[in-house]
């Protein structure tokens, strides 16, 4: 099979480029897409969801944001704001595919260093997360209070602040604060026989 020329490829990936955009604007609205259309980073981070075959789907009920690693899919909340859903996909973008969470190994894993580890993974989706809030900041588009609370923060005390603030942050889906509930994840996976502390 003969391999595609620079200029192929490049028609090829703005075709799928398009099909992405198009397949967010049916899901999101225009005027979401638009708004991700002033973020080179999200931009980039869709088409590494798409190349990676990750998808991204609304679910009804209350606003939240989560990546289920079985059905490879970044669910987005309906009800959330346009812009909270856009910094939810980055967000999820690093929990699927730059620093995705890997399950304790019975006997293995301690408890304490699954937690860390995942508020270490949790801290690198926000700090990611960060980066998008600037871009829309930088392109005049209104961010949510929540978000700028997060920059102001991160600009205080940088990653080191970030982590300190989410040992107390409340998750999005289990209104758990976030070392409980990585606990919870690793007591639901490691059986007591085999939990180390």
């Amino acid at each position: 099979m003969p391999r595609k020329t620079d200029s192929e490829q490049t028609k090829a990936k703005a075709k799928a480029v398009s099909t992405s955009l198009r397949n967010l604007r049916r899901q999101f609205g225009k005027r979401m897409v638009e708004t991700l259309l002033k973020s080179p980073t999200l931009m980039e981070d869709i088409d590494k969801i798409r190349e990676a075959g990750v998808r991204i789907r609304l679910v009804d009920g209350p606003c939240r944001a989560y990546y289920d690693r079985k059905k490879r899919t970044i669910y987005i909340g309906r009800w959330c704001p346009r812009n909270y859903k856009l910094i939810s996909i980055a967000h999820e973008f690093v929990h699927a595919l730059v620093k995705p969470t890997l399950d304790p190994i019975p006997g293995k894993t301690g408890r304490q260093e699954f937690i860390d580890r995942c508020l270490e993974e949790e801290t690198e989706a926000i700090v990611h997360e960060i980066e998008i809030v600037k871009e829309l900041i930088k392109a005049g588009t209104p961010v949510d209070p929540k978000e700028l609370e997060w920059l102001k923060r991160y600009r205080r005390g940088g990653r080191k602040a970030i982590r300190k603030a989410l040992e107390k942050t409340i998750t999005s889906t289990t209104g758990e604060d976030y070392p409980e509930y990585y606990g919870s994840w690793y007591d639901e996976i490691v059986p007591p026989a085999q939990r180390l502390p």
